[in-house]
């Protein structure tokens, strides 16, 4: 996550919510679009749809890039 963090000038909420994925990372290892539709992210985020709003539509590259790092890191 520390390389996702400073790829790029992340707004203040999109860092809040970035440190949160890195989070349920760690605890559930899969982070995917049905992730983002329950749990807290449902219910502070407003969901998918919302959290991709913030993020300017790239939630799901994001995420890819996230799972990208984090598999080349692991091998």
């Amino acid at each position: 996550m520390k390389k996702i963090l400073s790829s790029r000038a992340w707004t203040p909420p999109q860092r809040r919510w970035l440190e949160r994925i890195g989070k349920q990372l760690k605890a559930e290892v899969i982070v995917d679009r049905e992730s983002f539709d329950q749990g807290a992210f449902r219910t502070d985020g407003g969901g998918f749809e919302r959290l991709n709003k913030t993020f300017g539509g790239e939630l799901e590259a994001i995420v890819s890039e996230i799972r990208d790092r984090l598999w080349q890191d692991v091998s």
